[in-house]
Order: structure tokens, then sequence, then C-alpha cells
């Protein structure tokens, strides 16, 4: 079995899937083993330059930096080794 991290309560947000099997589960490996991310939607793949997001956006748990997408959006980078270790606490 592996633990599911879902994100919609690791970030407080709404979510459209509550349940893993209506939603998309992603599985990821970090140095604490493999979990389960479940997602609402994928939106592709692409390579991105990481930015750091300053000192107002370090304590948010779980987000590792950010990035301008190709669109001109902002997107944000999980921090999977944060997001494992915040679940393991709170389980």
């Amino acid at each position: 079995l592996i633990p599911i991290i879902r994100l919609y309560e690791a970030f407080g947000v709404k979510s459209t899937y509550t349940d893993p099997c209506e939603g998309i589960v992603v599985v990821i490996e970090s140095e604490l083993g493999k979990r389960a991310l479940l997602v609402d939607e994928l939106l592709g793949k692409q390579e991105v330059v990481i930015k750091s997001l300053g000192g107002y956006m370090k304590d948010i748990k779980g987000v590792g930096g950010g990035t301008i997408l190709g669109d001109g959006r902002v997107g944000l980078i999980l921090d999977l080794a944060g997001l494992v270790a915040a679940s393991d606490a709170r389980d």
C-alpha cells in the first residue's frame, strides 16, 4: 500500500475529487519513500527554470519555488520531500 497525500488538504483548497477512485493519483518517490498525490488534473509536462519565491513565501509548506510558464502564467513548484514530511507528521 502507498499512502495518499491529498493536495487539496495540504494546501487548504477545494477539490473536484476527494475520492482517489475518481481523481488522478500520481505516484512519487522521495527520500522518505513512495507516496501517491491525489490531483484534480494533469496539465502537461515542460522543462522550466525554478526560481526562489523570496522571503514572504518561504514558509509555505510543500512549495519549493516558482516559474514563469510559456504562456506567461506563474507555476508553483512542489517540494515533494516537504509534502511527504508534513503528511507524515499529520498522520
